[in-house]
Parts: structure tokens; sequence; C-alpha cells
């Protein structure tokens, strides 16, 4: 499997990563105190994994454009207050879109 193949998928399960790792914070799993760091710096891998996974997939012929919305909420996502209904709804609606290119 070459990189392009792959990097739709990688870049899934980064989103998917940090949105699990988000949800756990929110819901009190754990905590990273002084290490929020992680969380952003997850979100700037899940940036530059969605922008290779749309160019993937425009390389392949494939639905390249469901990760419109997808970029759109991630374009949006550090004007939302972390935990609010608005950064959630953000999030969810960016891995929907994520999951229609996917499919």
């Amino acid at each position: 499997m070459t990189l392009l193949e792959v990097a739709p998928l990688v870049g899934g399960a980064l989103y998917v990563s940090n949105l699990a790792l988000g949800a756990g914070l929110q819901l009190r799993l754990w905590h990273l105190h002084r290490a929020k760091w992680v969380h952003h710096a997850l979100y700037f891998l899940v940036c530059v994994g969605t922008a290779l996974a749309a160019y993937a997939l425009y390389s392949s012929g494939r639905r390249w454009w469901a990760l419109i919305p997808t970029g759109a909420c991630l374009a949006l996502l550090p004007r939302a207050r972390g935990g609010s209904g608005r950064h959630m709804a953000l999030t969810l609606v960016g891995v929907l879109a994520y999951v229609v290119a996917l499919v």
C-alpha cells in the first residue's frame, strides 16, 4: 500500500483519537492538567491528516469533497470553547463528514 492509499484511514484515525481524548477529558475519565498541549498538538495533526486525506481521495477520484465540512469544522473549532455544545457539535459534524468520505 502506498501513502496515498493509507492517508484517508490515518487521517480518520487521528480525528477519532482526538475526539476520544476530548470526550474523555470532558467526561473527566482522565486529566491532562498541564499537558493540555497534547490535545492541541493532536488537533494540529488532525488538520494535517485531513488535508492529506483530501488530497489522497482527490488523487484516487474518490469523494474528497465530502471532507469540505470536516475542514470547515476544524477551522471553526478554535473559536468554540472546549467542552461547549458548539465545540462538541462541530466535532461530531466533522467526524460524520469523514465517515461519508471514507465509505
